[in-house]
Formats: structure tokens, C-alpha cells, sequence
């Protein structure tokens, strides 16, 4: 029992499957339990106000998604997100908790500019509880079986870019895939029916990742009222490494190729509208789950509109308002998994020089659910992002 126990936490996404009636508690969506977790895109709250468009936008900031997006910064900055968020499958308890989607900082040094950048990637953070029946030597009890994991996978990035004259901008990042994961089973036996020396059944391992990923991206300014981008980003397999006297061996999963492509163009003056695309492959990881766990292609679409004529205190503070729909690459109960979310937001310009705000202030909120077969759940998703910058 000990060995197909422990083998179950490499397979859990396929036992999960034959849970019923599964329970989310203290975790930031169920829809993690399905293949490797949940996707997080490392994008600001700006960018997510605008439906998470994540190439193409105006202006210059650190972007993850868009590795051109920081040639214009020629000042030395840094910039960190803040997300926290909730999650509620209908009759359950709300879940819910907090990450650092994206940190950075960056250097320009000439017309080159340097960026060091942290962003999420899968999030591994879960739990789901069902009811089982457990026979004994005195017959049937019902215990409670409870599945939980810690953690999630990352990518840390050193990056260039630069500008090529007026219209063009092209930038380069390399990093790896970092992070830790926990995950335990536990079997839990009524105390009034087993006894107080039956103890409870618990086993538990932590994996370290790792894996290579290279992205590049390229900014067209064709004219003062539109800019387009597009970018590629590469990941290689994702190695989960037991550690700390975790008795399994290393496991690699095939990542994808995420091919993106975005623009923004003045419709009016101080109305910016902004459209974007994605597509990611995930046929390599399919096999590696087993098969029938993951989608070959997941796109995602999204799209918005920028007002900047409002202003508070002499300051701009544009108002943003947006719409994403997103395909999850891993199936959920057998059932392909989508996310939809309507987005608002709104940023200050705290300080400002001539070419760049010094002190900006972003903020961003999502309402949104995900949907697989008949099982859904609701979420609201807020996003904080500060960007300083100084001589």
C-alpha cells in the first residue's frame, strides 16, 4: 500500500480525476489539480486591465511576456506586482491567497538596456478532500482522504533590449524555470470508530524544478498611432527533482513554444484601443501525463480600451476596462478547462519627467470563472503594480 501510495503522487492529476465530489480549502483555484497546475502569466496590472494583452502595448515598461517593452526605459528602475485573489466553486467555501506575479529591475546603459526579471508560471497551490471508504479487519469505516500541494514553478530572467532609430525595438531574455513543490496525501479514520491508536495515514514528498527558457520580441512603431509587437518564448523540459529524502526519481515534461502577438492604435485622441493574441503548444506534455490530460494547442484572446484624458490632482490616471478569454492546457474531470474575464483598472503617474514617469501606481481587478463540462467556478483576481525609477 506504502509503494502505490507514493506512486499516486506522481500520478495524482489521474486520481484526482476518480475523487467525488471533490472540496477546494485554502487553495487558490481547484482547477490547479488538473496535469501540472494552474498557468499564471507573469503580466502587470495594467496589462490586465487591458485583457491581458501582453505585446504591443505603448509606451516602455518590463514585461515578461514582451521582451522588446523595456528599450525605452532610460532610466534605472524597478517593478513588482502584488495579486491577490479568491476563488468559489458553487456550494464550496471560498479559497483564496496572494502571489508576486512579476519583479524586476532594470539598467540602461548607452541605447542598450539590462533587465533582471522573477515572474510565475504553473501554480501548484491546491487541495481537495473526498470521502472514502476504508475496509478493515472490523469492517467498513469512512475515512477522508485529503490531497494537498505547495508551491508552484517560476522563471527567473536576465534580458536585453534595445532601440533600432525610431520605429524599432527588439529585446532578448534567457533564464530558468525555479521553484519548489510540495504535495502529501493524507488518510484520515474516525477516531470514535478505529480507536486513538490507529494513526493517521500520511505521506509527502518536495520536488525542486528546473529547465531552460528563451524568449525574443520585437516592437514596430509605424506611425505616432499604432505600434504592433510579436514575441516567441521557448521553454524547455520542466525537471522536477526530489529533494529532502523524497525517495522518487527525477521527471521531466515537455513545455511549450508560446508564439504572441498584440497592438494598440488611437482611435480618437486619448482613446487607445489594444487587441492581442496567443498560442501555446502543449502537445509534447500530453504523453508525459499519461495522454488525454492536456490540450495540443491552448490560445488565448484579449482585448481593450485605454482612456487617458481623466486626471486627480494634476495627474493623468488613465481608466482601462478589458475582456480575455483563455484556454487551460490541462483538462479538468476529462473535460477541457477555459477561463473568461472581464477586466477594469486605472493608473497615477506619481511623478514624472519629460520622457517617463519616475513613480507610477497600477491597479487592475478581474471578474472572471472557469469552465470544464459542467463543472465551474467563479473567481475575482486584483492586481498592484509600482514601478520606480531615478538617476
Amino acid at each position: 500500500m506504502t509503494a502505490s501510495v507514493r506512486q499516486a503522487t506522481w500520478i495524482l492529476p489521474l486520481s484526482i480525476l476518480l475523487l467525488s465530489l471533490p472540496v477546494a480549502g485554502g487553495a487558490q483555484s481547484t482547477f490547479n489539480a488538473g496535469g501540472l497546475g494552474l498557468v499564471q502569466d507573469p503580466l502587470d496590472a495594467r496589462t490586465r486591465s487591458l485583457g491581458g494583452v501582453g505585446t504591443g502595448l505603448p509606451g516602455w515598461q518590463m514585461l515578461l511576456t514582451d521582451p522588446a517593452a523595456a528599450a525605452g526605459l532610460d532610466l534605472p528602475s524597478i517593478a513588482g506586482t502584488f495579486q491577490p485573489s479568491t476563488s468559489q466553486v458553487e456550494g464550496n467555501p471560498e479559497a483564496g491567497g496572494t502571489r508576486f506575479p512579476a519583479v524586476g529591475v532594470s539598467y540602461p546603459f548607452g541605447r542598450h538596456v539590462f533587465t533582471a526579471q522573477f515572474g510565475s508560471f504553473l501554480d501548484q497551490e491546491w487541495e481537495v478532500t473526498a470521502p472514502r471508504e476504508v475496509e478493515l479487519v472490523d469492517g467498513p469505516v469512512t475515512g477522508l482522504d485529503r490531497f494537498e500541494s505547495r508551491g508552484g514553478v517560476g522563471q527567473a530572467r536576465v534580458g536585453w533590449a534595445t532601440r533600432i532609430g525610431e520605429q524599432l525595438a527588439v529585446g532578448l531574455n534567457v533564464g530558468s524555470l525555479t521553484g519548489t513543490v510540495e504535495r502529501s496525501f493524507t488518510r484520515e479514520l474516525p477516531e470514535e470508530e478505529v480507536g486513538p491508536e490507529v494513526e493517521d495515514y500520511r505521506v509527502q514528498g518536495r520536488w525542486r524544478a528546473g529547465g531552460a527558457i528563451m524568449a525574443a520580441g520585437v516592437e514596430w512603431d509605424p506611425s505616432d498611432l499604432f505600434r504592433v509587437g510579436v514575441a516567441a518564448e521557448w521553454v524547455g523540459d520542466l525537471t522536477l527533482s526530489p529533494t529532502g529524502g523524497t525517495a522518487m526519481e527525477e521527471k521531466s515534461y515537455t513545455m511549450p513554444l508560446t508564439l504572441r502577438g498584440g497592438g494598440s492604435f488611437t482611435l480618437a485622441p486619448d482613446l487607445l484601443l489594444v487587441l492581442g493574441v496567443s498560442r501555446a503548444d502543449w502537445s509534447g506534455v500530453d504523453a508525459d501525463l499519461g495522454g488525454d490530460m492536456a490540450r495540443d494547442v491552448a490560445w488565448s484572446y484579449g482585448g481593450g480600451l485605454e482612456w487617458g484624458r481623466a486626471t486627480i490632482l494634476g495627474r493623468d490616471m488613465p481608466f482601462r476596462v478589458g475582456y480575455r478569454v483563455q484556454e487551460l492546457p490541462f483538462h479538468v474531470q476529462g473535460e477541457p478547462a477555459e477561463e473568461r474575464a472581464f477586466s477594469g483598472g486605472l493608473g497615477v503617474n506619481l511623478a514624472d519627467t519629460e520622457t517617463m514617469p519616475v513613480a507610477r501606481l497600477e491597479f487592475g481587478v478581474e471578474r472572471g470563472s472557469r469552465e470544464a463540462g459542467t463543472f465551474s467556478e467563479d473567481f475575482w483576481r486584483t492586481t498592484l503594480s509600482l514601478r520606480l525609477a531615478g538617476g
